[in-house]
């Protein structure tokens, strides 16, 4: 028995491999551009998103502080005064953002060329705005008697008890008492030295542009060391870059701002200041080498032209001062 005729088929030849092979060449070159091109889209739109994710949160943040600033539960900062056994600060900073100086509850300060705006800020991204805002968190601690008359005994406890690491203001309508935790607080008794008045935690904080790679949005705070108060750094949102203010002035106490000016004006008079609004200047953590920034932004009357492979956004907001515009329409 013969096997089958293999007589009729060849191999490829050498042409038609290489053609095959170039055919080829071409599909795997198409696939590996959309890939690349869908990456970079990718890429792009990830880097975009993560910026506009951070000027959010950093606008919100600031935000939600500069609506309390000037708060202090049921009295104002003119007739809050300082307990007698408050201790020094440890790296506090210098007026107007001293930790404990509330009649300076808002500030906006500027940076010099070298990144110095207070002692306490000495790393700020140089020429860029500070704010200062000081308050209390609006989370009332009493006594047992606002949810129950058998616990009237004169002593902080709802929802929970003073802490030893903390600071607070206990006030009425007709005064209050800045003091440390730790300290012996006030009587809130009949004829104690804020009767009938209730608690809340103190707040300071001192908001700026912070340099570094990346920059951030930092803030200074009070932090209980062992021993007492102390200012602390923390990093907030990473990637501002640059952060200016206008401020607005209420020239006819109304309470709204009818001008605007800038934290280098000469002479601001604080307590008429009812909005201020916000500028901030984010770019992404990395660089995106087949970028380049050619844009200018303008932020309060400042031009930057920053350049470079980093992908920016500038965002903006106007807050309104709630508590210094209830002041300053009282005072018609």
């Amino acid at each position: 028995m013969h096997a089958p005729c293999m007589r009729g088929q060849r191999g490829l030849t050498i042409v038609e491999l290489m053609i095959a092979l170039l055919l080829g060449l071409f599909v795997i070159g198409g696939v590996i551009f959309v890939f690349a091109g869908s990456k970079r889209s990718y890429t792009e739109t990830e880097q975009q998103t993560r910026i506009a994710d951070n000027g959010r949160f950093a606008l919100q943040l600031l935000e939600s502080e500069l609506r309390l600033a000037g708060f202090f539960g049921e009295s104002t900062a003119a007739n809050v005064d300082p307990d007698g056994g408050l201790g020094a600060v440890t790296s506090d900073c210098t007026a107007p953002a001293q930790a404990y100086d509330i009649d300076n509850f808002l500030a906006v300060l500027r940076a010099s060329n070298a990144g110095v705006a207070v002692t306490c800020v000495a790393d700020a991204v140089p020429a860029s705005d500070v704010i200062v805002v000081k308050s209390v968190r609006a989370l009332p601690l009493s006594d047992g008697v606002r949810d129950d008359p058998s616990d009237d005994d004169g002593t902080i406890d709802s929802p929970n008890a003073l802490s030893g690491q903390l600071s607070y203001v206990i006030s009425n309508p007709l005064k209050g008492v800045l003091f440390e935790g730790a300290d012996t607080a006030p009587s809130i008794g009949d004829g104690g030295t804020v009767p009938g008045g209730t608690a809340w935690e103190y707040r300071f904080q001192v908001f700026y542009a912070r340099a570094g790679n990346p920059p951030q949005l930092a803030r200074k705070t009070l932090s209980w060391n062992g021993a007492g108060m102390s200012v602390v750094t923390e990093n907030l949102v990473e990637g501002v870059e640059q952060m200016r203010l206008r401020i607005g002035i209420d020239s006819n106490d109304d309470g709204e701002a009818d001008r605007f000016v800038t934290a280098d004006t000469a002479g601001i008079d604080w307590s008429t200041v009812s909005a201020l609004e916000l500028n901030l200047l984010l770019r992404g953590t990395g660089i995106d080498a087949a970028y380049t920034d050619t844009r200018t932004y303008d932020l309060a009357g400042l031009s930057l032209t920053p350049g470079g492979a980093f992908r920016r956004l500038l965002v903006n907001k106007s807050v309104s001062l709630r508590n210094s515009t209830l002041t300053i329409r009282g005072r018609l």
